[in-house]
């Protein structure tokens, strides 16, 4: 049988955790009950030793393994490159069948560019459970002020390759793969759509049976984080709209955890006084665990609310369906897929105001809604449609390296340090190429009178401090096959005069990022016809490939970055902190590929921001505000003295 390794952040047993957690953790048993070999790799927010006892024990007597991701003894940048860095070597020491991994954080977009270029795991199947990646979530909390944009908006990026390079994306619901396509993503031809699985469908037991039922309503419980994005306040907003009347002999129960911005205090402010003199009693159970709180809705005459605004396919309402409750939730995202279609004018709503109150009108005046939902899905399908990709085959292409390359070291200063970068690029396992070194004025000039020199189809440039891994250019040039990619860059090794090393990683797609900071690449193979003219409006400072390769994007070259250190320099890559000339060169260049109407977006912003006050910290939420004033700081800067 496939062994399986399941890449998670989030498993129960494990705290906090939440409903990605939960699914990870019974598709996990439903797969050991298959019989594979289970493997849990665990992000490094949690150590195996920390686990709860009840559910170690669940886990060793299904025989999943559990070893967490080991912390790496380099440090890397960027930051949000940390996790999957760590993933993917652990998966390299032991490479599984079958790797199942979740979309939120992409953290196996390393191993998984690595295997597209052929540099690991070929004959493993890669399959990215979605549950929804942080620009979803982004997109749920409408709001874009966020405590680090630049980070979010980073990691999206990988999440976004990461679907798109795995062999099966699976979505619990349609609603989620219809909002991956509506932003344009090229999701792999096998992504299917298969609920989740409840802990009755992976354990292979009888779902508990349903509490007797009662004649009325006695109880309304909330049920759900308490979150503006759970709809606590549409939910209050009703309960407020109700007759008092209506309310003498109901309790009103808040079952699940408070917030640091929603305390009971606060939530309770939410009620009118004449709402709370109305109800017999309300409480908060935030401190339930699964079990407990379950148990708690199946008293009877429990009404479970989730009056989510925005939500993929929630547990909370797989729960309620496995043991009965009854339930009444809103009719947005993938709910509705999870209700019978004959049930789903009885138990969904609006979630407004006037939509959860009326559904709460019809709970208190007609016994019927206290019905538990059917389902709309089956376990045993589910089930089984797993146990049909586990036995699927990866997608291998092999792939090998072809073509001319004409390398350009620019040789400004220092005879020793271009000794090192040519007798390093004798030890290439790549013998197809032509070294030319050039000098000029400025790192532009050298590098047209290299290009001027050769003629081959790729052109590499190095400085003279840069010192290639014997790999280079083999397996940049398999990656541009395996690709089709104009320009391929990958990871450098970065070394301080103190001796420090970084290991630096690009995501070769940095979106608007790209006008922060360069994370195309700096080390790169390109296609000669994607060079274009190299002239910029005054040579570039520090990072001559920002420009070049922000060029390259907007005039619509395919850029790569393989996630693996294939040379050491010591130049940092730049940033609009430490390098304002070379970023409004890189803000020059993008702006090309805005439509002509919009081509001063970035100086708009930017000179909405010069008069704002300081940025404020992270811990005040920095979001766009702090991204807007960096970029006005270093166009200021530079302003001054070309005017």
């Amino acid at each position: 049988m496939p062994r399986v390794t399941i890449v998670t952040h989030e498993l129960r047993g494990f705290l906090p955790v939440g409903g990605m957690g939960t699914a990870t953790t019974y598709l996990a048993l439903a797969l050991a009950r298959m019989g594979h070999a289970v493997e849990i790799l665990l992000g490094v927010m949690h150590r195996p030793e920390s686990i709860q006892p009840d559910w170690e024990a669940l886990y060793r007597g299904a025989g999943i393994r559990i070893r967490p991701v080991a912390p790496t003894d380099e440090a890397v940048e960027p930051e949000h490159f940390m996790r999957t860095h760590g993933v993917g070597r652990a998966l390299q020491a032991d490479p599984p069948d079958v790797v199942v991994v979740h979309d939120l954080g992409a953290p196996a977009y390393s191993a998984l560019r690595l295997r597209q270029v052929g540099l690991a795991l070929q004959d493993t199947l890669f399959v990215v459970f979605c549950h929804g990646t942080r620009r979803w979530v982004l997109d749920m909390s409408r709001q874009l002020r966020v405590a680090d944009l630049e980070h979010v908006l980073a990691l999206s990026t990988l999440e976004r390759m990461s679907l798109e390079l795995a062999d099966v994306v699976v979505s619990p619901s349609a609603y989620l793969v219809q909002w991956m396509n509506g932003q344009g993503w090229r999701v792999p031809e096998r992504t299917l759509v298969i609920p989740y699985l409840t802990r009755s469908a992976a354990l292979g037991e009888p779902p508990p049976k349903p509490a007797n039922g009662a004649a009325a309503l006695q109880r309304i419980a909330f049920f759900g984080r308490l979150e503006e994005k759970k709809g606590l306040k549409p939910f209050a907003a009703a309960l407020n709209r109700l007759e008092p009347e209506l309310l003498q002999r109901v309790e009103l129960e808040f079952i699940g955890k408070t917030t640091a911005t929603w305390t009971r205090e606060r939530v309770e402010q939410l009620l009118t006084e004449e709402t709370t003199r109305a109800l017999r009693r309300v409480s908060f159970e935030g401190e339930l665990d699964q079990t407990e709180a379950l148990e708690r809705l199946s008293r009877p005459g429990t009404l479970a609310v989730t009056p989510s605004l925005g939500d993929n396919s929630p547990n909370t309402v797989y729960e309620c369906i496995e043991r009965g409750i009854p339930l009444i939730a809103s009719n947005i995202g993938g709910i509705p897929e999870l209700i019978a279609a004959d049930d789903r004018a009885r138990v969904l709503f609006e979630p407004t105001p006037d939509g959860i109150a009326e559904a709460l009108r019809r709970a208190l005046a007609d016994g019927r809604m206290l019905r538990p939902p059917r389902p709309g899905f089956s376990g045993a399908d589910s089930y089984r449609r797993w146990a049909e990709i586990v036995d699927m085959r990866p997608h291998r292409r092999v792939t090998t390296a072809d073509g001319p390359v004409d390398v350009v070291v620019v040789n400004r200063r220092s005879r020793e340090a271009l000794r090192r970068c040519l007798s390093a690029l004798e030890r290439q396992t790549y013998a197809n190429f032509r070294v030319h070194v050039s000098a000029g004025a400025s790192v532009a000039e050298a590098r047209q009178r290299g290009l001027r020199a050769g003629t081959a189809p790729y052109v590499v440039f190095l400085d003279e401090e840069d010192v290639p891994e014997a790999e280079l250019l083999e397996t940049l040039l398999r990656a541009q096959a395996a690709s089709g990619a104009d320009v391929v860059s990958c990871g450098v090794r970065l070394e301080t005069a103190e001796g420090r090393g970084t290991l630096q990683f690009f995501s070769g797609q940095p979106g608007g990022l790209g006008a922060l900071a360069n994370g195309y690449g700096t080390v790169a193979l390109l296609r000669r016809e994607a060079l274009g003219d190299d002239e910029t409006a005054w040579p570039a400072e520090r990072d001559p490939d920002w420009p070049l390769l922000a060029r390259c994007t907007a005039a619509g070259a395919s850029v790569i970055s393989i996630p693996a250190p294939l040379a050491t320099r010591t130049a940092r890559v730049g940033s609009v902190e430490d390098d304002p000339s070379d970023a409004l060169l890189a803000v020059n260049e993008l702006e090309h590929a805005l439509p002509v109407s919009l081509r001063g977006t970035a100086r708009l912003t930017a000179g909405l921001a010069i008069n704002a006050p300081p940025a404020p910290t992270a811990s005040a939420g920095g979001g766009i505000v702090n991204v807007a004033l960096r970029l006005a700081a270093a166009i200021r800067r530079l302003s001054g003295p070309r005017s």
